[in-house]
């Protein structure tokens, strides 16, 4: 095809041929990396603005402790929102732990206080694997969590909450730590 042509037409049209082939790379390359990038984006980005963080399928949002005193008795008050990263609902089951792992002997409380009872050992670890604790439904709206974990009067402020959602079929669905 190209035999009757001079060498500078035949440098000119491979030339062009090359140039067309990096364009075309370069061209991919960037529509490649603004998908990506729209996808990190749309992900990390919340969905009414907030300050927030998604793990998985459970969203959450606004956490707080504090500890709370009277004559009698001393609590952790925990609250935070949660909701699901994808519509519909899901029946789940809620468990908060508050521990101290830097006091001997080491410090903890669980809630609900009847989660102690299969789903957290006695050194105050969740177990993991259970269908109990506080049942919760999750949906795509933001749904207030909390919790009041019993203090011993006296001792040292926990220092760690973990909050656990499980799924209906004893699924991890969120374990998150909160440093107090």
């Amino acid at each position: 095809m190209m035999e009757g042509w001079s060498p500078q037409r035949r440098r000119l049209l491979n030339s062009l041929g090359y140039s067309l082939l990096v364009a075309v790379v370069v061209a991919l390359g960037y529509l490649t990396f603004t998908a990506v990038s729209q996808r990190r984006n749309d992900a990390a980005a919340p969905a009414d603005g907030g300050d927030d963080t998604t793990i998985g399928l459970v969203q959450f949002d606004s956490f707080s402790a504090r500890l709370e005193r009277n004559t009698d008795n001393e609590r952790l008050a925990v609250s935070l929102r949660l909701r699901l990263t994808a519509p519909g609902t899901l029946d789940c089951f809620a468990y908060v732990i508050a521990r101290n792992d830097h006091v001997e002997p080491k410090l903890w409380g669980a809630w609900p206080a009847s989660a102690s009872e299969g789903a957290i050992t006695s050194a105050g670890h969740f177990r993991g694997g259970t269908r109990s604790g506080e049942p919760i439904t999750l949906g795509p709206n933001w749904n207030r969590l909390t919790a009041a974990i019993p203090h011993p009067p006296g001792e040292p402020a926990f220092d760690t909450v973990l909050v656990y959602i499980v799924g209906p079929k004893g699924n991890v669905l969120l374990a998150r730590p909160f440093t107090l």
